[in-house]
C-alpha cells in the first residue's frame, strides 16, 4: 500500500523514462510499486535482503540490489536522473547523512532530481525526542537509531543544491500520525 507523494512530481520522473529510478531503502516497496505500476524502470535498493525479496510477491521480476548506504553507493557517477529516498535517510549521523548525500549526488546526472522524505523534530509518536541521545536529534531508542531533522538542518545539507520543494505535513500512513518532511532537490 503506498501514499500518493509522488503524484506531484509526474513531470520530474517523466524525464526518467530512459533510465532506471533508483528506489534508496525501498524497504517494503511502496514506491516500487507506484513507479512500477506508471511503467517507469525501477533499481530496489536496501539492506535487508528479505525486503528485497518481499518485493517479488507483488512485482514481478523486481531489479534489486542490496548493499549498506554507510559503505557507498555501488552506482557509476552521473549514471542516474532520479532517486527516490522515502523514510530511508534518518537512520544515520550526521557525518555519514551528510556522505551518502554526497553520495546521491554523485550518482546523479547534472539537473537529476532527489525525491526524499525524513522524519520531523515534531514526529513524537515515531521517536522524536524520545531515548538516549547520540547527538542533536538523532536517539538510540528500541534498538535503533533514528534522526529527526529540524528546517535550518535540511537547509544546510541541502545548501548546494536547488531545492524545489520542502514541506512538512502529517501523513496516516502508520498506525499513528507521522510528521515528516518532503524534500524535491535537484543537482545543479
Amino acid at each position: 500500500m503506498y501514499d500518493m507523494w509522488l503524484d506531484k512530481y509526474t513531470d520530474i520522473l517523466q524525464k526518467s523514462h530512459d533510465t532506471p529510478i533508483i528506489d534508496l531503502g525501498c524497504g517494503f516497496g511502496n514506491d516500487t510499486l507506484y513507479l512500477c505500476e506508471r511503467g517507469y524502470k525501477v533499481i530496489s535498493c536496501d539492506f535487508s535482503d528479505e525486503a528485497l525479496k518481499r518485493l517479488e510477491s507483488f512485482i514481478n521480476e523486481p531489479v534489486t540490489k542490496l548493499f549498506d548506504m554507510t559503505t557507498g553507493l555501488p552506482f557509476d557517477t552521473q549514471s542516474t536522473a532520479i532517486i527516490i529516498a522515502d523514510l530511508s535517510l534518518h537512520y544515520f549521523s550526521w557525518l555519514t547523512t551528510q556522505k551518502i548525500l554526497t553520495e546521491i549526488k554523485r550518482i546523479l546526472k547534472r539537473n537529476g532530481s532527489l525525491l526524499a522524505r525524513v522524519n520531523s523534530v515534531k514526529d513524537i509518536n515515531h521517536g522524536a525526542g524520545q531515548g538516549t541521545v547520540i547527538e542533536e536529534n538523532y536517539y538510540y531508542l528500541d534498538g535503533k537509531c533514528k534522526r529527526f531533522f529540524e528546517k535550518r538542518q535540511l537547509d544546510e545539507l541541502f545548501a548546494d543544491w536547488e531545492v524545489i520543494h520542502i514541506d512538512e505535513y502529517e501523513m496516516d500512513r502508520y498506525k499513528s500520525s507521522k510528521i515528516l518532511w518532503e524534500i524535491a532537490a535537484k543537482v545543479p
